[in-house]
């Protein structure tokens, strides 16, 4: 028997002040087979009433509580009430329960940018400015225990960095390649085929386990696997036409943005097993922001934009559970902005600028 899976795409959800309103529910539900095929329903215009004393279904994913920070960047949360923020080049731990900030290192004085924290919460990878040099990028790794600094060196301003493991970094390296970088600031080369080792625009380089996944100039999703009896990786391409990839903790799925270049077709949010096997499409629309996984690897925020305001708008979240996307908060009208779960997962982080610097936390109830 063939396991039935049930993607539901919804429109648009408006918040209303400390109320909630009404949903304006544009369904397109489809029904995905194991084997992929696709059969599609006719769309259904749908008014629902929504009131927050309602019971939610069981294991339905909603939104709980949204708290609006203003003129700051939500960038990694540091726990499950203290979310490091970027305020004019300053990066600040804001506790969520009595709205307090406190500086990061308020002993540096150089202007601050991204930051990010390692899996275990234990270090915070940030970057920093050099005053008179806006291209100049340095990385850092502050110990959360000792307040300890380590500088990691010259930055590329294009390059992506992320977490390979509790105890690395890992991050394309200026004019080729790919590097781990340890909690003391050494850095070495992962051994690549002289063909990659070449390719000077690598981006979005991930690692799980002893996998790293990166996208190519191709626009090729590539799986790079090292065997202690192999004196060479092996790598094998699993997607393509591809514009970003985020692959779960568990390290069993990957969320890919699909985009067909040069033509009118909109970009699509599509799930795949480290093979490559299409499990289904998530979403699709004008702008699809970067997603995210929840720690856990159960779920996936991600955020669409439309230019033309029609179908899917909004942070959404996918669920494997039961395998729904969900409509969850309509008024991110930013197609440039940052989701970030806190450790437990039961709260994001999303900033918008379209109206301005703000940050939105999100409670989710599940």
């Amino acid at each position: 028997m063939k396991k039935i899976i049930s993607f539901c795409q919804f429109t648009r959800l408006y918040w209303l002040g400390i109320g909630i309103g009404c949903i304006l529910l544009l369904s397109a539900c489809s029904t995905l087979t194991s084997t992929g095929g696709l059969r599609s329903s006719e769309p259904q215009l749908t008014v629902l009433p929504l009131d927050t004393s309602m019971q939610k279904q069981a294991d339905e994913v909603i939104l709980s509580s949204v708290e609006p920070l203003k003129n700051g960047y939500g960038r990694t949360w540091l726990s499950d009430t203290e979310l490091i923020i970027n305020k004019k080049d300053r990066l600040y731990i804001y506790n969520i329960e009595n709205s307090t900030e406190t500086a990061l290192t308020p002993k540096r004085t150089s202007p601050q940018y991204l930051a990010l924290t390692s899996q275990d919460g234990q270090h915070v990878f940030f970057t920093e400015g050099v005053d008179g040099d806006p291209y100049q990028i340095l990385g850092c790794i502050w110990n959360v225990s000792t307040g300890k600094v380590t500088s990691i060196g010259q930055l590329d301003i294009t390059n992506t960095v992320s977490w390979a493991d509790n105890e690395h970094l890992i991050t394309t390296k200026i004019g080729g390649g790919i590097r781990l970088i340890d909690l003391n600031g050494h850095s070495s080369d992962v051994v690549l085929p002289d063909a990659v080792q070449q390719q000077d625009n690598l981006d979005s380089v991930q690692k799980v386990g002893k996998i790293i996944y990166y996208l190519s100039p191709d626009t090729n999703v590539y799986r790079l696997i090292h065997y202690a009896n192999q004196s060479k990786p092996t790598i094998t391409a699993i997607a393509n036409n591809v514009r970003a990839f985020t692959v779960s903790p568990d390290g069993q799925r990957i969320a890919i943005e699909q985009r067909v270049w040069n033509t009118t077709e909109p970009a699509k949010l599509i799930m795949i097993d480290t093979d490559g096997y299409v499990e289904g499409t998530l979403g699709q629309g004008s702008l699809i922001g970067r997603s995210v996984w929840s720690p856990d690897s159960w779920m996936l925020a991600f955020s669409i934009n439309q230019v033309n305001q029609q179908g899917m708008n909004g942070l959404y979240i996918f669920d494997q559970h039961t395998g729904k996307t969900t409509p969850v908060f309509a008024k991110i009208q930013d197609a440039n902005t940052s989701i970030q779960w806190n450790p437990s997962g039961d709260r994001l982080s999303m900033y918008d600028e379209s109206r301005g610097v703000m940050t939105y936390i999100i409670g989710i109830e599940k």
